[in-house]
């Protein structure tokens, strides 16, 4: 490789955008970094590997390319469908003549198919918490203690009414305690602690509490540096999104919940590119309902018929304090949220 080659490459590395050089016979010459992450194998792995030969991604490539080589000028597929065992992936994949192959490029979208969590709902979060913290808990209290007395003293029928009023502002207290905690919440001083124990401490208690029934599966990276942060924080974080997988597979004979942990290669513009630590925590339930997108992290939204909407933005308000990520991927039986954390710093 001379030295203007060597320098391409090089640039090349720090595209999000897999890319890849093949030659006439769809033999692979050179990839990125990003395309040895795509493709889940290293550089001297691919290359000298026939495209077409790598499965679902590398067959709709070849097709790109080949159009490209044989109609001699560059092809930009922007909504290419790749069916996988698990579903339908979509990418942009662009490709033109180079030498006697093709150079080519595929981009996801966006990546992972991820929604990310933006900083408005964990502030949201916080405000809310506030809000009900401050003005709602007296009022409520006050209505409570009025129904208490119409109970002790009305007709049996009126009792009962005035029972039910305690019962639905004993649920709204409850509710304005727990966001009164969201939005004040303050971490305890930053230390380095193992996100491999907390995965397995949260799922403990997961299954202590509701995982009957479930096959769990753990994936730890037993290399994962130290995580940064407040430790109870993180497992209440993880916790939730453990206990929200169970509650989305109650009554599916077939439910499996795994928890990974892995050293993440973060990409230009992606989620809290500086937090390089991840957990995943994925099921095979129904999925997210696609119309709440990115609104699942706010508060009070929810795709539970009695859910309260507390305990994403629980998630997301962690995620923020800990100037990490969190983002998730949902498709009717494969559900994932993502975690980043920082490492502690050498």
């Amino acid at each position: 490789m001379n030295p203007s080659d060597a320098t391409t490459a090089q640039a090349a590395d720090y595209l999000p955008s897999a890319v890849l050089l093949i030659n006439a016979g769809g033999v692979i010459s050179y990839v990125n970094d990003a395309a040895e992450a795509l493709f889940e194998r290293s550089a001297r792995r691919l290359t000298g590997e026939r495209l077409d030969g790598l499965g679902p991604w590398g067959m709709a490539a070849r097709t790109v390319a080949s159009r490209a080589v044989g109609e001699g000028r560059a092809v930009f597929a922007h909504d290419v469908r790749v069916e996988f065992p698990d579903g339908t992936r979509r990418a942009a994949i662009d490709a033109a003549p180079h030498k006697d192959g093709a150079c080519i490029s595929i981009r996801l979208w966006p990546e992972a198919g991820a929604v990310a969590r933006g900083d408005r709902a964990a502030n949201a979060a916080a405000g809310f918490g506030r809000m009900l913290s401050h003005e709602l808990k007296n009022p409520m209290a006050g209505a409570r203690g009025a129904a208490q007395l119409i109970a002790s003293s009305a007709d049996p029928e009126t009792a009962e009414m005035a029972a039910l009023i305690m019962a639905e502002l004993d649920r709204a207290l409850r509710i304005a305690d727990r966001w009164s905690k969201v939005g004040d919440i303050a971490p305890h001083p930053f230390a380095p602690f193992s996100l491999n124990e907390v995965a397995n401490e949260a799922l403990r208690s997961m299954s202590a509490a509701s995982g009957k029934g479930l096959a769990l599966v753990e994936d730890y990276d037993p290399s994962l540096p130290d995580a940064f942060g407040d430790r109870d924080l993180v497992l209440q974080a993880v916790l939730n999104l453990l206990v929200n997988a169970a509650e989305a597979l109650a009554g599916q004979g077939d439910g499996v919940i795994e928890i990974t942990t892995r050293y993440r290669t973060a990409r230009p513009g992606g989620v809290a590119p500086e937090a390089r630590l991840q957990i995943d925590i994925t099921d095979n339930g129904p999925g997210v309902p696609e119309e709440l997108g990115e609104l699942i992290f706010s508060p009070f939204v929810t795709g539970k018929p009695a859910g309260e909407g507390l305990g994403l933005a629980l998630v997301s308000r962690v995620a923020e304090l800990h100037a990490g990520g969190l983002e998730y991927e949902s498709r009717a039986g494969r559900t994932v949220f993502r975690i980043y954390l920082r490492e502690e710093a050498a």
